[in-house]
């Protein structure tokens, strides 16, 4: 069995974590932590379908010790500053917070506005986006995995088989997020209250996944440059990303063609064939639905528009995370999440 750390379990991912967890034939959640319930037992804050029994400790480093994973699904900043003691001690880490994904210091600064804790130790973390080419074998060896962001997810899994293909352009983007996509502590004055009928764009070339997924990007190609622009939906849960990208001579089959052979080992990505995807099809399960259209316009520029959906605390939190300690820990990546 995997000994399991929780740091920041009673937030909406920390609450999914567990939910997956509980079912997962490998997994023993022994430490689980809260700031806000430290002190109090899990069982009188949530109902799970199977019993805790177990308090919510404070996040300090001394009760994370003997964990063989620790999952940081906590607010930026805290992983960083517990990492290396956790490391020294043979701890692995999953990172779900945005402390370790991007691969340069000072952009991370500079986004997130406050000094890296850490900054030797984000040239030791590896990008937990399973599906990306020989990225596997990297998680696998991995001390700490830097869980993607959930917009970034959506949108590198839909760009990914293509953007060694694409000229130098400035890709659009329009993603939608469920309300959960805020966290458990949004403020309503910000933006809207749970519950409230309500949409609308936010953080226009301010969000901070922006930087994340550019740096991906342009790993394969610096051509690239994005124009990333972010919704929030009254909707509970789901990432609904639309994205805009020209290329000559389009041709709509040798595409599909294309995105199935890259995923053809990829246990949660489909294509669909000319279908739209809903979010209805991905509630709930750490799988990712993409679809290709073509658009050309009066001047018979080719102009691929690119769909795809997932679930924002599953696929793009949660289970990836869950699916990236399968990798870590040599088991099938499918476990506990289907």
């Amino acid at each position: 069995m995997i000994s399991i750390g929780i740091v920041g379990a009673s937030g909406y991912t920390g609450e999914e974590l567990i939910r997956l967890l509980l079912v997962h034939p490998e997994a023993s959640l022994d430490v689980l932590t809260s700031r806000t319930y430290a002190g109090k037992c899990v069982d009188d804050i949530y109902s799970f379908d199977t019993k805790l029994e177990k308090d919510f400790l404070e996040p300090v480093t001394d009760n994370l010790l003997s964990c063989d994973v620790v999952f940081f699904a906590s607010p930026n900043g805290v992983a960083m500053n517990m990492a290396k003691e956790l490391i020294e001690n043979n701890v692995r880490i999953i990172d779900i917070s945005a402390d370790f994904r991007i691969p340069d210091v000072d952009t991370w600064e500079k986004w997130y506005g406050q000094k890296h804790a850490c900054p030797e130790l984000i040239k030791e973390s590896v990008y937990g986006l399973p599906e990306i080419k020989n990225q596997k074998e990297k998680i696998s060896k991995a001390k700490i995995t830097a869980n993607p962001g959930c917009y970034p997810t959506a949108s590198l899994l839909s760009l990914l088989p293509i953007i060694s293909l694409i000229k130098q352009q400035r890709i659009i983007i329009n993603s939608t997020s469920g309300i959960s996509g805020a966290g458990r502590n949004l403020n309503p004055e910000k933006l809207f209250s749970p519950g409230a009928d309500n949409y609308q764009a936010y953080a226009i070339a301010k969000h901070r996944h922006y930087p994340e997924m550019l740096s991906q990007i342009n790993l394969i190609n610096k051509d690239i440059d994005l124009l990333f622009v972010p919704h929030l939906s009254s909707i509970e849960r789901g990432i609904y990303s639309t994205h805009y990208v020209t290329l000559p001579n389009l041709d709509l089959k040798q595409l599909y063609n294309t995105y199935n052979d890259y995923y053809q080992d990829s246990e949660f990505v489909r294509i669909l064939d000319q279908t739209y995807p809903k979010l209805s099809q991905v509630d709930k399960t750490n799988n990712c639905i993409i679809s290709l259209f073509e658009s050309s316009d009066k001047n018979e520029a080719s102009n691929l528009v690119i769909m795809s959906a997932i679930d924002n605390l599953i696929k793009g939190a949660s289970g990836q995370a869950i699916q990236n300690m399968n990798i870590m820990f040599s088991l099938n990546e499918t476990q506990g999440l289907k």
